[in-house]
């Protein structure tokens, strides 16, 4: 045999890795916009149904100005950030304040935040129905499911104790007649039973029910949170941030379900906060006080000794007047002792409150430490002053330092009562809460949005998988691009053909006016048991639709495919073509036949090889199923030339399939098939060879390692990429040599029909010849 010739277009084809772009997605899209357009429409409902099932969760927000505390803290937190220290910012602290234990209980508390009641709702549908009962008017049991909740229910409970035990646990209450209800554990077991507006005391349990709206046999679910966790829950639902950077203006945001709740809570954190911040001041400038009026005493005893002492200096030396330079060292003495007077007597103050390691009292020992280096450079230039004037100097700076300490501490004491009576803290509310109007959560438009937009992923995903997994190629430009496999051309779908195949024991003449088709053309009849082939096989001898109705628009497309054919085979050394199919059901035996008749009007002479040993359709169509052919050839009962016989056409002859039994893949393998394409290549202008469907059998593979050139036969929607492939594989495994295909039975509307099942065929015998 001679070698394959070069393909004449197209590059080889690519089985694996195959490139995914833009162009192919829009197209399956577009070809499966039902599957896109209800996939999108069901997540888009399915959001929207999700968007209001949620309830409507709405923020309330109060507004605090956090001023600057007392001057003296001001002082040492502007002297901490000179001086390096790492403070932190006022309204930072006040933030976690907000946040604490001691801010949130009262509230927690005052809104029996810790006890959570709900009723009992039939999953999916309850809190829907609930939207539309009336509050105070119980709506009665769907489906007689008594124990749910319905809507319209009203239940409060003001007082709810258990045990350590049953912290976090849900319980259930059951709405008995009459206004009583019984409490249950999660086990079934009944703790309690009591009335509405009674208090129930029963040692660890306590219960009271201050009102209680709803149909006998309704349960409710009941929780006592444990504290710590409440205050935490509650914590977790605040939202505290400083509005700006360092404004001093701080909100609290509140969400909830109910808005006035929302409204109410976000008012009584800022209140709480308020007062405790007013406390806090309170406390802080009582203690002062304190510290201030036990000084008091002290520091007049210290002024009157000092003023003694000075007198009886006065008395024994007489009154002197300071020299300058004494008096310039009184004056800064006076300045410095006083500093040092008033920063002692604050750090007094801080240690009651903060240990000496603590940033400010830091910072007041650095200061101090630098007035004491100062003090003691005076002192030295002090010593060289006349004993006299020394003694002097420091008896009037005693006294006039005794005076101002204790001038200060009587300014202070007064400052401190003053304030105290009047105090109002550095917390002021700027704005009350105030019940919000529409909800900020859920935000319906955008997840009804992102709902589309996820549904149109999704779609489109669905799409894609189900192209990758059930998709089937349907049209000439996406088998090229996607599969890189060239393409001579497509066949349209044949009413005429369809007909015939829909007919076949009638005579080749057709009517004038054909029905419309119910299958597609090429739809491929599958074996039968041998008794019944001749019920399966036409009575006689059935023309080529080029024949008989040669100007059929799949005619005139199979001349087009024909021109390139011919233009390919003058590259072509060898003259044998195998028509190959990927699956059954093709029309691959419809294309051989058809485009081997045109092929001999051009006046060439061409054989047709019928290799599909099992299904023998080719022969069929010549009537000659019944006689000798290839089988004999290739057991050794005939020769090369005994086995060709006539068709009828000029130019155009047939080697049937034959009858003899041997297995056909051992007949294919035998060297007599070599060696009759070899003969028949010198004798024909070109020899077409129909074989088995590559998928289903080994045949297809033997016969075009021996062909010159392999062509696929497809057809629209009958075949998945990966069959496609697939079958490729093989055949380039078994040494083909693939040029090309052709693609059958295209719609005209861009459609495909579904290939046919082996009962459907069987059933109608329909389709063009495989």
């Amino acid at each position: 045999m001679n070698p394959p010739v070069q393909r004449p277009h197209g590059t080889p084809l690519p089985l694996e890795d195959d490139e995914f772009i833009l162009r192919d997605l829009a197209r399956m899209v577009r070809r499966q916009l039902g599957w896109v357009i209800g996939i999108t429409a069901v997540v888009a409902a399915a959001a929207t149904l999700y968007a209001y099932s949620m309830p409507a969760i709405y923020s309330a927000d109060a507004l605090l100005q956090v001023q600057a505390s007392n001057p003296e803290s001001a002082l040492l937190a502007r002297a901490s950030q000179m001086m390096g220290g790492d403070k932190p910012l006022p309204t930072e602290t006040e933030i976690e304040i907000i946040r604490s234990r001691s801010v949130l209980e009262p509230v927690l508390d005052a809104f029996r935040l810790n006890v959570s009641v709900a009723p009992v709702t039939m999953p999916f549908i309850g809190g829907l129905v609930r939207r539309f009962a009336t509050t105070g008017e119980p709506a009665s049991a769907w489906f007689g499911l008594k124990s749910y909740a319905w809507g319209g229910e009203q239940i409060d409970v003001e007082l709810l104790g258990v045990p350590p035990a049953l912290e976090d646990v849900p319980l259930t209450l059951r709405v008995l007649d009459d206004g009583a209800f019984a409490l249950f554990d999660p086990d079934g077991m009944q703790l309690l039973t009591g009335r509405a507006g009674a208090t129930v005391d029963e040692g660890p349990l306590q219960i009271r029910v201050a009102k209680l709206v709803a149909r006998p046999g309704t349960e409710f679910t009941v929780t006592r949170a444990n504290q710590l966790a409440a205050i935490e829950e509650l914590g977790k639902s605040l939202l505290v941030i400083e509005q700006g950077k360092q404004t001093g203006i701080v909100q609290i945001s509140m969400e909830s379900s109910d808005r006035v709740a929302a409204m109410q809570i976000a008012n009584a954190v800022a209140q709480s906060y308020v007062r405790q911040n007013l406390e806090r001041h309170q406390e802080e400038t009582a203690r002062t006080l304190d510290f201030v009026n036990a000084e008091v005493p002290r520091v007049r005893a210290d002024l009157e000794k000092a003023e003694d002492a000075l007198a009886t200096l006065q008395q024994r030396q007489g009154a002197v007047r300071p020299a300058s330079e004494a008096q310039s060292y009184l004056e800064s003495g006076l300045e410095i002792d006083r500093q040092i007077a008033m920063l002692t007597l604050q750090r007094t103050q801080l240690l009651q409150r903060f240990m000496p390691g603590h940033p400010d009292v830091q910072t007041i020992d650095t200061q101090l430490g630098q007035l004491r280096a100062m003090q003691q450079k005076l002192e030295a230039r002090f010593r060289d002053m006349p004993a006299s004037e020394k003694a002097g100097v420091r008896m009037e700076r005693d006294v006039k330092i005794a005076q101002e300490i204790y001038i200060s501490l009587q300014n202070k004491a007064q400052e401190l009562m003053i304030n105290r009576a009047g105090m109002v803290g550095n917390v002021h509310i700027l704005d009350e809460a105030l019940i919000p109007s529409s909800p900020v959560k859920p935000k319906r438009a955008l997840i009804i949005a992102a709902g589309l937009i996820l549904g149109f992923v999704l779609a489109v995903l669905t799409v894609f998988m189900r192209r990758a997994v059930f998709g089937r190629m349907g049209e000439l430009e996406e088998i090229e691009h996607r599969l890189a496999l060239p393409m001579f051309g497509e066949i349209p779908f044949s009413p005429a053909q369809s007909w015939r195949e829909d007919h076949p024991r009638l005579e080749a003449s057709e009517p004038p006016e054909l029905p419309m088709p119910v299958e597609l053309a090429g739809a491929e009849r599958v074996p039968v048991a041998p008794e019944h082939a001749e019920e399966w096989l036409p009575a006689a001898t059935r023309p080529a639709l080029a024949e008989s109705r040669p100007h059929d628009e799949a005619m005139e497309a199979l001349c087009g495919i024909c021109a390139q054919f011919q233009f390919t085979l003058k590259q072509m050394d060898h003259r044998v073509v195998a028509m190959v199919g990927a699956t059954s059901g093709v029309g691959k035996s419809f294309v051989a036949q058809n485009l081997a008749t045109l092929l001999a009007k051009s006046n060439r002479r061409v054989l047709l090889i019928d290799a599909d040993l099992r299904r023998r359709r080719l022969s069929g169509n010549f009537n000659r199923a019944a006689g000798t052919g290839l089988s004999e050839l290739l057991g050794g009962r005939l020769d090369a030339n005994q086995a060709v016989v006539p068709t009828g056409v000029p130019n155009l002859w047939l080697v049937p399939a034959g009858n003899f039994g041997a297995t056909p893949a051992e007949l294919l393998m035998n060297t007599r098939l070599r060696q009759a394409l070899e003969s028949y290549a010198r004798a024909y202008d070109l020899v077409i060879i129909d074989t088995p469907p590559v998928l289903d059998h080994n045949d297809a593979m033997q016969v075009a390692a021996l062909a010159g050139a392999t062509v696929v036969v497809l057809r629209t929607g009958a075949h998945t990429e990966q069959q496609i492939v697939e079958a490729v594989k093989r055949l380039k495994r078994a040494g083909g040599n693939v040029v090309g295909g052709i693609l059958n039975t295209v719609r005209s509307n861009g459609g495909h029909q579904p290939a046919d099942s082996t009962d459907d065929v069987l059933a109608r015998a329909t389709g063009q010849a495989a």
